[in-house]
């Protein structure tokens, strides 16, 4: 056995320390023993692209690219002096070095040398491989047709590439139009009708058309009988999600988590909802298990960062590490929008509002479809108390988004701060429980203004209507008629509400503070009972009643 058949052999068993040790030391040899040739010229190259990999393996980034590098000029060097350099199976094709090298650069996040590298590729060498990663690059530097090309020469060679395919379609390619493609791609006469459905569903998706997108990939499991398929269940999950039924959502990517508890993809939209209804539990369960899953990915901090964010013991240490969870997935996937709003509304907790400001503007930017960068956004402007900013992106965000439930009560929750457009504020309140009579949020706006407008009886017809046919009840709800029953003297009734809020969010500080008004107000009145009681006998034992002002106020309630 030769001296270059031991390297490729330690290579070969994946040995990349062992080997590291043996070609550095037989590179020196060769170096210093010009006379004695221990190495031809190709087998030299070859043992270069193997201490490049070796050391990519070992993850030596800025060392692997030296090799890499190296092995390249070596090559041209012998090409010129000697022709050929052993045939093409003999040794690594200056393409695939460049591929390891491309991944070496990703790996220090040098896109724009790893691009320069891809593009030093001749276009008629360019294989898949290259082109998938050439289209990721241009997605990163916002050159969309070049991607577009590059995506599209994927799917001519690998005709069912889905990520490619899905690429081109959120890059606004028709359906048609890469249906088109990848059949004409395809063999003549093979039946795939799973995978148009599948081009379908994912166009609407793109489009932003979410009921639609709904719709087209609940048939590949009604019709197809493609049940229990994750990546089409998370699909459906990020469409009821971006078109802002939560509850539904959530109980799709409950039902990914089930199925198949080591899939990342979208669970940064799952952590959002959990941390958005309080599930603080079930929220810090996830973060732990994508963190013990993968630290390389942004879906694990995102959810850590929502976990330190709405912790019950929250201190500013906390909303600090949740800043830096933030920043950490960023650095992880530049021009992340879920990381901008965890990060967004972290600072807002930290009273930083204009760096919150900048954050969801940028969302809007980067993703003028998300809702939440609106509302977060609109919340800021509340706070600084700039009204006609406020009012001026609520007008945006129905302008964009359309008209509809979450649109119409965002506008409605800035013009009820105001007497003088309150009215204008229920006229929207009206709509948003005619479009959606289960979205929750126009409720609780509802019932703030008529508490307001002291119209407890009309509260507690509204509340109770809103409990009678959700699916699922809220805290808030229980707590809000809680409160109205209250102001009415129903006390009995309203602690009853109460502890049902309780139940459903432990830490719902409302409801406890309401149950310690009730109590309160039940022993002002047994105070007051037996002071009359007293004065009103025969006793000569004086007693001197107070007057208990009532302990409720409007102040409190909203």
């Amino acid at each position: 056995m030769t001296l270059f058949d031991n390297i490729k052999q330690l290579y070969q068993s994946e040995l990349f320390g062992e080997l590291k040790q043996l070609v550095s030391v037989v590179l020196t040899l060769c170096d210093n023993n010009t006379e004695a040739e221990l190495l031809s010229p190709s087998q030299k190259y070859q043992c270069l692209v193997y201490l490049g990999d070796s050391l990519l393996q070992l993850a030596e980034y800025k060392k692997s690219e030296f090799m890499y590098r190296k092995a390249l000029v070596f090559k041209k060097t012998i090409n010129k002096t000697k022709g050929k350099c052993g045939t093409v199976m003999d040794i690594t094709s200056d393409v695939e070095v460049k591929c390891r090298l491309y991944n070496c650069l990703t790996k220090m996040d040098q896109d724009k040398e790893a691009l320069n590298v891809l593009e030093s590729i001749n276009s008629k060498q360019r294989n898949s491989k290259v082109n998938s990663a050439l289209a990721k690059l241009y997605l990163k530097d916002g050159r969309d047709r070049s991607a577009i090309t590059c995506y599209k020469e994927v799917v001519r060679e690998h005709p069912m590439a889905l990520e490619a395919i899905n690429g081109l379609l959120s890059l606004g390619m028709k359906s048609a139009d890469v249906e088109a493609l990848v059949m004409n791609s395809l063999p003549h006469g093979t039946n795939y009708d799973w995978l148009t459905i599948w081009i379908k569903g994912h166009s609407y998706l793109a489009a932003k058309e979410y009921p639609s997108a709904v719709s087209t990939l609940k048939l590949m499991e009604s019709k197809l009988n493609i049940k229990d398929c994750v990546p089409i269940i998370s699909a459906i999950g990020e469409a009821r999600f971006y078109d802002g039924n939560y509850h539904q959502a959530m109980l799709l990517f409950q039902r990914v988590r089930a199925l198949d508890p080591f899939y990342m993809k979208n669970l940064d939209l799952y952590a959002y909802i959990l941390a958005r209804e309080k599930k603080f539990n079930e929220l810090q369960g996830l973060a732990h298990e994508l963190i013990a899953i993968s630290e390389t990915v942004p879906e694990s901090w995102i959810a850590l960062g929502y976990s330190s964010l709405i912790c019950p013991s929250r201190t500013r240490d906390k909303l600090t590490r949740a800043l830096y969870f933030g920043v950490k997935a960023f650095n992880f996937k530049p021009k992340l929008v879920e990381a901008l709003l965890l990060k967004g509304s972290t600072l807002v907790e930290l009273k930083k509002t204009q760096d919150a400001i900048f954050h969801f503007q940028e969302v809007v930017r980067l993703a003028p479809h998300r809702f939440e960068a609106y509302q977060g956004l609109i919340n800021c402007y509340m706070i600084t108390r700039r009204n006609k900013d406020a009012i001026s992106w609520c007008g945006r965000a129905m302008r964009t988004l359309g008209n509809s439930a979450r649109t119409f009560t965002l506008s409605a929750s800035v013009l009820a701060k105001d007497p003088n457009t309150i009215t204008k504020a229920k006229l929207y309140l009206e709509r948003s429980m005619r479009l959606d009579p289960n979205y929750v949020e126009a409720v609780y706006i509802t019932a703030e203004i008529l508490m307001q407008e002291k119209a407890y009886q009309q509260g507690i017809d509204i509340l109770k209507k809103q409990l009678s046919f959700q699916s699922k009840s809220t805290a808030r709800l229980h707590q809000l008629l809680g409160d109205f029953l209250a102001q009415v003297g129903s006390y009995a009734n309203a602690l009853v509400q109460y502890h049902s809020a309780l139940e459903i969010d432990p830490n719902c500080s409302r409801a406890k503070k309401g149950i310690e008004r009730v109590e309160k107000q039940n022993v002002d009145l047994e105070t007051d009972t037996d002071a009359e009681d007293m004065r009103g006998s025969d006793n000569d034992i004086e007693f001197e009643g107070s007057d208990v002002d009532s302990t409720w106020s409007e102040a409190e309630l909203n």
